[in-house]
């Protein structure tokens, strides 16, 4: 999503080693896909377990409440962009924050 902030290309895209075409199978569910994402992602912690059963959590209210798209789509897409799970890997270097630094985050804008 594109904010207004820093406009023009983004930065450098994560592309397969292989250099082949990424095949998505679009039948499966957003739950099913969001396993199939944590069990791939050899960046998440044993710490990250209660967000990891949040985000199917909410994947599976997503997929049984439709009306509700609008209202969980947002925090799911913050929690799994917490994971490293939309962008590929959460940055080398970067410190996880606390539950009150997300809140004063969230707050500030």
């Amino acid at each position: 999503m594109r904010t207004g902030f820093t406009q023009g290309p983004r930065d450098i895209r994560l592309v397969p080693d292989e250099g082949g075409k990424l095949m998505i199978n679009f039948d499966k569910g957003l739950t099913q896909s969001i396993k199939d994402a944590v069990a791939n992602a050899s960046w998440l912690k044993e710490s990250d377990q209660g967000a990891v059963m949040t985000a199917i959590l909410l994947a599976e209210t997503m997929e049984a409440h439709e009306h509700r798209r609008h209202q969980i789509a947002p925090i799911l897409i913050g929690l799994l962009s917490n994971l490293g799970l939309i962008s590929g890997a959460r940055k080398v270097g970067e410190k996880e924050m606390t539950p009150e630094e997300a809140l004063a985050v969230l707050v500030n804008g």
